[in-house]
Order: C-alpha cells, then structure tokens, then sequence
C-alpha cells in the first residue's frame, strides 16, 4: 500500500466546496478538526469535528465547508488499502466521531514527514502509520461510546465549541472563556468535555497549538518568537518550554531533526535572542 498525497492540518476558507463524479481507482481518506459537510445518500451530513470519513475508488464525492473555515488531514491511498480496510472491518462511506481523534493528525504528520524525507523502507513505515490510524479508529468503534448519556444537541454544541477553539488556537483561551462558548460553568464545562472528546480542553489546545508550531518551524522563514505569538504564546520562554514537554526537543533542535533532507535548512531564521533563551532552557 502506498500513500499518494498527503496533507494534514489543511486550511480552506469559508467558501471551500469540492465535487467529483468519480474519484478514479484511489481511496480518500479524510479527518475534520473543524465541522465539514458531506454528501451520503443524497444528502448534506454534518461531519463533527473529531470526525473521519474514507471514500472509496469511483465513488462519489462532494463535500463543503459547513458555516466556516475548514481545519482538515486528507491523504489519497493507493487501491491496495482496499486489503487493510477488509481486514480492519473498516467501512468506506461512513462516518466515524472518535472521542480522542489527537492521534489521526499525529501520524499523518509522522507520515507525511517519511515520504518528504524518503530512505529506507519509508514506504513501509507510512503504510504502518495508517495501518495504527485505522486499527485504533476501529478500536475506538468497537470499544462502546462512553458519552451515550450525553444529549446529542450537548454533544453538537461542544462539537461547535470544538471548533471554534481548534479554529482559533491563538487566542488566549481559558477554561473559564471556554465554558462560555456553550454557557456552563468551568467545572461542568470539564467534565463535559473529557467525557465526549478523551482529552481535557487544556491538553487538546495545546495539542492543536503544538502541531501547528512543528509546521510553522519547518517552514521556515518564521523566528521562534513569531512562531510562538501565532500559536497563543505572549512570553517566548513558555513555548519553548510547551514545546520541548511536547516534543522532547527545543524548536531549534526539533528543525535540525526534523527538517526533510530535501529542504535547505539554511531558510530556517532564528533570532539570536530565542536561540540564546533556548540554551538557558536545555541547561
């Protein structure tokens, strides 16, 4: 099995809208971190955020933004995913709403860095990767919803929150500005949360924040300090700290590792400001 493209944490704005008739002799592969509609059966059918949803070769495929921007991991797949789907018991055209989705985006981007950096058996450690994302989606499916007493309309408006949250990591959240979003108090808010999703509010922002800062640093042309104020931080210490709890390494560290051998790492700037605050963070 081989993936073909592959995009985590893919961005389109308001107006995104897609069609095809056919989508050719590939799977596509789809997980929302923001609220999508999908066409099944003739219908529009909102996708929470959390969500997945794999197409199957020539099927039809519409999908749109559902209210506002689109936060989304995508990745075609080659027609011998067909095997691995069979034998996970994992059904294309269906959606799965995971209770703890952190891990779909995590992978992607572990694959999508095997595949830009290429080398040994790199193929093979992709197709491992997907094969972890679909076992422990159907492990999740299979394991019974832990939120089932939780009214569906509670549920969708956490979905909502969800979003807004994922959507608009680098504002200053809180819990209390938060359980705002859905009129509760902090401590239900929580609960509440933990409870549908498997992570507290806290750790998934900061989940989304530090996905979003491994991208902005391997990019390039981004100094750690700006890095850090795009991803919610005012002091450029607490990133640096956030980030190598994260990740095990500091930014600069994590550039020097991480940057795909393909690239010329001499576009990565850092001011030497951060880059003195990061030696006084490692000692």
């Amino acid at each position: 099995m081989e993936i073909l493209i592959i995009k985590p944490m893919w961005p389109e704005d308001e107006r995104f809208f897609l069609e095809r008739k056919s989508i050719g002799n590939e799977y596509i592969f789809i997980h929302t971190l923001t609220e999508l509609s999908v066409m099944l059966d003739g219908k529009f059918v909102t996708m929470p955020s959390g969500s997945v949803i794999c197409f199957a070769p020539s099927s039809y495929q519409c999908i749109k933004a559902s209210g506002g921007s689109l936060v989304h991991d995508w990745m075609h797949l080659s027609p011998d995913f067909g095997e691995i789907a069979k034998e996970y018991s994992f059904e294309t055209g269906k959606i799965y709403t995971l209770s703890d989705d952190s891990f779909v985006t995590k992978l992607m981007q572990e694959a999508e860095l095997e595949k830009l950096n290429g080398g040994l058996f790199a193929n093979k450690i992709c197709e491992l990767k997907v094969r972890e994302i679909i076992a422990k989606i159907m492990r999740s499916e299979t394991s019974g919803k832990k939120d089932k007493e939780i009214p569906p309309s509670v549920r969708a408006a956490f979905s909502t929150a969800r979003s807004k949250i994922h959507l608009e990591y680098s504002k200053p959240w809180n819990i209390e500005s938060m359980a705002e979003l859905v009129h509760l108090s902090p401590s239900r808010f929580f609960s509440i949360y933990k409870t549908i999703f498997g992570i507290s509010p806290k750790n998934d922002l900061l989940n989304i924040r530090m996905e979003h800062a491994k991208m902005l640093l391997l990019g390039g042309n981004i100094p750690v300090k700006g890095v850090a104020e795009m991803t919610g931080y005012t002091n450029v210490y607490h990133f640096i700290r956030a980030f190598k709890l994260y990740t095990g390494k500091t930014p600069g560290k994590y550039c020097k590792t991480e940057y795909p051998k393909d690239k010329d790492p001499k576009n990565l700037h850092f001011d030497l400001i951060i880059q003195k605050g990061e030696h006084q963070n490692e000692k």
